[in-house]
């Protein structure tokens, strides 16, 4: 049986095989997805790490916190060390668990506000070789005030954390005027 000639010359283009067009739309639709996803990704990693991610997203109450850090007139440390470049997950570090139960509290509107209050201002998390060490704030504060007065010279018997005196996102309190009477930095209160 002989094969039927095409009866015009727009049927025989018709029959003649044509690219696959659809298989390289697809593939171009799934790159450009793709592209999107990854950017976006980026972007929130990037939005992720920023003290108005934590506002905005999990802890509504934060906006003094994150005024407090933006603020250069804030007495708070958040401001202190936000203007040496240092963000909250510097110093909060939270797990992929923790993150993923507080993400689907929030989603699902169980998040509990305040936040849970943590002191981070231990000795052990502040004086380490990537932070503070107990010389450099020694020596930073060896005629505090302009008097002969050093707050972070080791003369009690009691062993002062960091977190007695300095507050991360409240008033930070002098715990030496307990037993001195000594100048209060702006900003600060007596306990």
């Amino acid at each position: 049986m002989a094969d039927k000639e095409p009866a015009n010359k727009s049927d025989a283009i018709a029959e003649t095989p044509q690219p696959k067009r659809k298989k390289t739309k697809a593939a171009i639709v799934v790159g450009v997805i793709a592209a999107i996803v990854v950017v976006a990704g980026v972007g929130f990693s990037i939005w992720h790490e920023q003290p108005s991610f934590c506002n905005a997203i999990c802890h509504d109450p934060m906006d003094p916190y994150v005024e407090g850090y933006y603020a250069p007139d804030s007495t708070m440390l958040s401001a202190a060390h936000g203007a040496n470049g240092k963000g909250c997950l510097d110093c909060h570090e939270p797990t992929i668990s923790e993150q993923v139960a507080e993400g689907a509290a929030w989603i699902t509107g169980n998040f509990y506000t305040p936040p849970e209050m943590r002191n981070l201002a231990t000795n052990e998390f502040c004086l380490n070789e990537a932070c503070h060490t107990r010389e450099e704030i020694t020596a930073a504060t060896h005629d505090w005030g302009g008097k002969d007065f050093n707050p972070h010279a080791a003369h009690t018997t009691k062993e002062q954390q960091c977190g007695d005196c300095h507050r991360v996102h409240r008033e930070s309190v002098m715990s030496c005027s307990e037993c001195h009477t000594s100048p209060l930095p702006e900003g600060w209160v007596a306990p």
